[in-house]
């Protein structure tokens, strides 16, 4: 005999709205429907099929009731799909997207960093790897060999994106309006005597830059150290981070930069992208 199909509930709330006696002990900034709808999704991650909203509820330690208002806002925002007839759900494509990005810059991280020790090797260099965050550049990879500088760039290190090389060409591949939000309508802050601070160039160098595919930061960021940063983009097509080779104005000569960083540095950032999925059009 075949199961009857779940009666579908009405739209009421749960039978008790009264917060869970934990959460007197939450944060003041504790929102419970987040965290019960996250809890929701969270129930499909062990299941290879579909559940009812009495299973959601059972396994939850819930009332029957209650699960209905958040799977049906799931539902609507595309996380949760019904399967017809019946009254089952199961997780859609969109559930993945939520850990995606994470995953996805762990797996380029792994991938970049052998690229990035032999670029190091190529041209004698630290290099590095970075990523926008918001108005910051953020250091998520690295190859450094020891500079007698003041700079310590690591792992975890921010800068202005406007200041560095990679944060540079990162915003190249912006659109106008995102470029404008992060730099504002003023001047440049100059970071050191070089730096390009009027708006109008600066805007003018990042157009350049995204035409050459790469930037040249000639002591703009800290005297006495050149960068040179390159684009890595992913299967779609868009710049997902920049890498970089960096050393003393003293070893990157303009004939050093021009005949050897500069192409190992492209070449580097191609193999990372290719890696990535991307396909040159």
């Amino acid at each position: 005999m075949n199961p009857t199909p779940e009666t579908p509930l009405p739209p009421t709330p749960p039978a008790s709205d009264e917060p869970d006696s934990a959460e007197a002990d939450k944060s003041p900034y504790w929102v419970e429907a987040l965290a019960q709808g996250l809890a929701v999704l969270r129930v499909f991650e062990s299941e290879h099929g579909s559940l009812t909203l009495t299973d959601i509820a059972q396994r939850l330690g819930w009332n029957r009731a209650k699960p209905f208002r958040y799977v049906q806002t799931l539902e609507r925002l595309g996380y949760l799909s019904r399967e017809e007839p019946g009254r089952r759900y199961r997780p859609t494509s969109l559930t993945m997207s939520l850990g995606y990005a994470y995953l996805s810059r762990l797996s380029m991280i792994e991938l970049a960093q052998p690229v990035l020790n032999q670029l190091r090797t190529t041209v004698n260099a630290s290099v590095h790897m970075g990523l926008l965050d918001g108005k910051e550049l953020v250091y998520v990879a690295n190859a450094r060999i020891p500079l007698p500088t003041a700079i310590n760039i690591h792992v975890g290190s921010r800068t202005p994106a406007y200041a560095t090389s990679i944060g540079r060409i990162l915003l190249a591949y912006l659109a106008p309006e995102a470029v404008d939000a992060i730099l504002g309508t003023g001047p440049i802050p100059a970071m050191t005597p070089n730096s390009t601070s009027d708006p109008v160039a600066f805007r003018q160098m990042l157009a350049r830059a995204r035409v050459d595919g790469v930037v040249f930061n000639d002591q703009e960021f800290h005297l006495g150290v050149r960068s040179i940063a390159a684009p890595v983009f992913d299967a779609t097509g868009h710049v997902v981070a920049g890498i970089n080779a960096t050393a003393m104005t003293h070893a990157f000569t303009d004939e050093v930069v021009r005949d050897a960083v500069l192409p190992a540095v492209c070449a580097a950032a191609s193999e990372i992208s290719r890696g990535l999925g991307y396909v040159k059009a």
